[in-house]
């Protein structure tokens, strides 16, 4: 199992973020671990991966569409009821900006990650090949936009 203390940045930046950001209220449950080629919880995913000198690995944000469509009409002001190609970048900026506030808060703590780039991926049932071999955990999100998950993965 990875580590609280490197999960608890990731979640403590995912509430803020989407509080801030998208004025959304979420509430993490009970972190579980993934098992092996299951599919995404979500339809829209943003993946950033996680390099440092020691570990690399990545994080997903992933949502269910009715759940992404209402943050990001939270985010920009504007009802949306279909995923077009202009607010599924908003799945990598928020990706970004969680990244971002875990990273400082990593990186104080002396884990040298690295910048890295999100990216986008989307579609019901989509999966995601791991960029490391560790193990996944997974901590499912209630909000008042629905749930969404947030996967870490690490190996050394």
């Amino acid at each position: 199992m990875i580590d609280i203390n490197f999960i608890n940045p990731f979640l403590a930046a995912t509430l803020n973020v989407l509080k801030i950001q998208a004025n959304v209220i979420a509430d993490p449950g009970k972190i579980y671990l993934k098992k092996d080629n299951a599919p995404m919880r979500g339809d829209v995913s943003g993946v950033i991966g996680i390099v440092s000198d020691t570990f690399n690995g990545s994080v997903v944000i992933s949502f269910p569409e009715q759940t992404f469509l209402k943050v990001m009409g939270g985010m920009l002001g504007e009802e949306y009821t279909t995923l077009s190609q202009d607010i599924l970048d908003g799945a990598g900026e928020i990706t970004n900006m969680i990244f971002g506030q875990a990273k400082i808060v990593l990186n104080d703590r002396g884990y040298g990650i690295k910048i890295a780039l999100p990216q986008v991926v989307s579609g019901k049932g989509h999966s995601l090949s791991s960029l490391s071999k560790g193990p996944t955990v997974i901590i499912p999100f209630t909000s008042s936009a629905g749930e969404f998950f947030v996967e870490i993965c690490l190996s050394e």
